[in-house]
């Protein structure tokens, strides 16, 4: 049954998380789910049209690349370089919409809870990597992905047009949406919807046209100076660590706006050598989001100004990279918004407002949609959480995933207007986890 086989893949997928542009025994997994079914599977390099930000270092992919195995797949090599994900096409030959779904595929990089009372560890699928845990639901969402595109395939017959499955790797960070765009395989849709599970709605209720996506730049700065004996010579060093704390210290002057929400938070500084040493060397890592593209670019510029003025004023040199970034999500089409939550509702499924409160990169994908005179939707799937999102004790409830495949397939046979497509979705009371 699909709720068997739901759990089956969330559990296998929980068990070996793995982080952005790690995806590797993920992406072979999709593939082999994947590969028996009427789909045509793009994966490695092919899929990829714009550069990869935020790759980790080659030392940390070489580790975990030279720990695991993974099966022997066509494009295996690619897929080890950090060309991860997949694409899957339903193309039933007739004439119809193309429609798009995106599934994210990465982990977070945490530590998942020891707790005895974690059901993971419980039911011994818990991450074996120390480094990576599935603390977002992304588990789910491939899993509820894969059978999405099992049930549709099976149902060929019925349907018509295009149906694109988009297993994107590096959503955490906002990194991996925008090295897939402009990709002609996932050109002109019609439609395209996306979904997260949990977000503050509880099980059994659904949001429909979710809101909250708050634009955001991922951002690391180095500062470089000219090292010097803090005692014998000061006057001769340049000091990045005094650099990029005024830079610090500064950007707080930014985190107001008029036009809405701004938000700046550093996370990370990292400087010097030695307590006796001037620093030469300072690495900010941090990030800005606002409510809308302006607010970002005013945030964005009011940075790179604030750097440029704490270089000077401590005659230091300077880089900065954009390690992720996405946009705020364009206004949707509000008819068509109004008129799908009139149809989950005869469905009767429970919606609430749904709110991300957050940044998604999916927002490029549903923008690029828009802006080609598309229709486009984010669900919420409700869930009680064990914890927040993001939480080494973070842990869903399996009996939404059902929930979210079928709210997937109704959002199929709304836009293609058929009444039936066969599959079991019986929602069974008698599961083994229900928190």
């Amino acid at each position: 049954m699909i709720e068997e086989d739901l759990i089956r893949l969330r559990r296998h997928f929980h068990k070996y998380a793995e982080p952005a542009w790690m995806e590797f025994l993920t992406t072979a997994k999709i593939i082999e789910e994947l590969k028996p079914y009427d789909l045509k599977l793009f994966y490695g390099k092919e899929i990829y049209f714009n550069k990869r930000m935020g790759l980790p270092e080659k030392d940390e992919i070489n580790s975990y690349r030279n720990s695991i195995e993974i099966s022997d797949i066509e494009k295996k090599d690619e897929i080890l370089d950090s060309y991860t994900g997949l694409i899957a096409v339903l193309d039933t030959k007739k004439p119809g919409p193309n429609i798009g779904f995106r599934f994210d595929i990465d982990a977070n990089e945490l530590e998942e809870t020891d707790s005895a009372g974690h059901l993971p560890n419980i039911l011994n699928f818990s991450s074996k990597n120390s480094f990576a845990m599935h603390a977002c639901g992304h588990d789910a969402h491939m899993s509820i992905g894969i059978e999405l595109a099992k049930i549709l395939s099976s149902n060929k017959d019925k349907l018509k047009g295009k149906i694109i499955f988009i297993f994107q790797p590096a959503e955490e960070g906002v990194r991996g949406a925008y090295s897939l765009m402009n990709n002609p395989i996932i050109d002109n849709f019609d439609y395209m919807a996306g979904m997260h599970i949990g977000m503050d709605v509880k099980s059994g209720q659904i949001g429909v046209g979710s809101h909250g996506f708050l634009a955001t730049k991922k951002i690391d700065i180095i500062f470089k100076g000219k090292a010097s004996h803090a005692g014998a010579s000061p006057e001769k060093g340049h000091n990045a660590l005094l650099a990029a704390s005024s830079a610090v210290l500064n950007f707080n002057s930014l985190a107001q706006h008029s036009m809405g929400e701004a938000r700046i938070n550093v996370g990370k500084l990292n400087a010097g050598s030695g307590r006796n040493i001037i620093a030469n060397k300072a690495k900010i890592e941090m990030e800005i989001r606002g409510e809308n593209d302006q607010i970002i670019s005013y945030l964005y510029n009011g940075v790179n100004r604030i750097i440029k003025g704490s270089a000077i004023s401590y005659d230091c040199s300077y880089e900065i990279e954009i390690k992720g970034q996405a946009p705020s999500l364009m206004p949707y089409d509000e008819n068509f918004i109004k008129k799908l939550r009139e149809y989950y509702k005869e469905k009767s499924y429970k919606l609430v407002d749904a709110e991300l409160k957050g940044s998604e990169d999916i927002a490029y994908f549903l923008n690029e949609v828009r802006r080609s005179g598309g229709k486009t939707v984010h669900f919420i799937l409700g869930s009680n959480l064990k914890d927040s999102h993001h939480s080494e004790n973070f842990d869903i409830n399996e009996k939404d995933m059902l929930r979210g495949v079928n709210l997937l397939v109704d959002f199929v046979k709304y836009i293609e207007k058929i009444d039936g497509i066969e599959y079991e979705r019986m929602e069974n009371e008698n599961f083994t986890y229900r928190i």
